[in-house]
């Protein structure tokens, strides 16, 4: 008999399988959830019959701590399984697809084939994913141009279209969207903690042409980038800082403000299924799927108020190039039917 084992260990991870997760319990497939705790606090309400993979707290060495721990710990957890399903380019996604295809798993990749083909950006996602799309066997992708990169670089396996499984959760929010005077800022990329200053100069030029928005910084929880953005941004006025709260707390800022200011890839799936503009605070983007009118690429940020006239000035109608937020079932659809295989 099939036993699913469905792992995540950061944020990102969850929000994006937490749909898939209920669509597993909701039809009684036989399931567990493992929460490698790569992120030890993701501010969500995690499930007590979740099982946990404790990461020795290595700042050094994080990452290779990580991947020690997870090839440590795993194989335990995970003995009974037949099936792995991972999600994206994290290093607890990595890791675990690894563990899976050493054991003889079927290893399942959600959110499969976004690529820059630059593997120092984003780092280490880039690299990340690139080797677990040659280890899986079921490649669940958000958009057909995924679908036509897997099979030009020849990977084994199935490869799927199925759109993003965060539209899902969003969608089950249900907020309306409108436009006020508000603009979100996320940033926590490793590529880009040296340019918390060229950002603070770029943000300074917007205020100055924009003293009727309020900025909301979102701040990552990693506390060496926490420390490094408090400590450098004492002077700007009219930008406060937020602590990491609930996703649903984020998204209802995000469904009203006017654009956002983000080095995340998620958050610009999040932001055009809202009718939000994106300025991506990064040289280029995986998410080239999304049309221009709901992003611009910056590789300059003390240039901020340059690309200012480039933002819609009224609401946009929710990109769909991800899907209309029934990724889950469609994935569950899909597995359902694989048991027969």
């Amino acid at each position: 008999m099939n036993k699913y084992c469905i792992i995540f260990g950061t944020r990102p991870e969850y929000l994006k399988l937490k749909s898939v997760i209920d669509e597993f319990s909701n039809r009684k497939i036989n399931h567990t959830v493992i929460y490698v705790l790569q992120h030890e606090n993701i501010e969500e309400d995690i499930d007590n019959s979740f099982k946990k993979l404790i990461i020795c707290n290595n700042i050094i060495n994080r990452l290779s701590n990580i991947g020690s721990e997870i090839l440590n710990k795993l194989p335990e957890l995970i003995s009974d399984c037949t099936h792995i399903l991972i999600q994206g380019d994290t290093a607890t996604a990595f890791y675990g697809a690894l563990v899976g295809f050493q054991l003889g798993k079927c290893v399942i990749h959600i959110e499969a084939g976004l690529r820059t083909y630059d593997l120092t950006k984003p780092f280490p996602e880039e690299g990340y994913r690139q080797m677990i799309s040659r280890i899986s066997n079921i490649h669940f992708t958000p958009h057909d141009d995924c679908v036509k990169l897997l099979e030009k670089e020849n990977v084994n396996g199935k490869i799927i279209n199925v759109g993003n499984t965060i539209l899902d959760l969003i969608n089950s929010y249900n907020f309306e969207c409108k436009m006020e005077n508000i603009v979100i800022i996320t940033f926590h990329r490793r590529e880009n903690w040296n340019e918390v200053d060229n950002l603070l100069i770029g943000l300074n030029k917007l205020i100055k042409i924009t003293p009727e928005i309020k900025y909301l910084w979102y701040l990552h929880p990693n506390p060496e980038l926490q420390t490094k953005v408090k400590n450098n941004i004492k002077n700007l006025s009219n930008i406060q800082l937020m602590n990491p709260c609930k996703h649903i707390e984020f998204v209802s800022y995000l469904s009203k403000c006017n654009f956002v200011i983000t080095d995340s890839g998620g958050i610009q799936e999040e932001a055009s299924f809202l009718g939000k503009h994106c300025i991506v605070l990064r040289c280029s983007t995986e998410r080239t799927h999304i049309p221009k009118d709901y992003i611009t690429v910056l590789e300059d940020y003390t240039q901020l108020d340059k690309i200012l006239y480039k933002i819609p000035d009224k609401e946009l109608p929710n990109c769909t190039v991800y899907g209309n937020g029934f990724s889950s079932m469609k994935i569950l659809d899909i597995i359902e039917n694989l048991q027969l295989l």
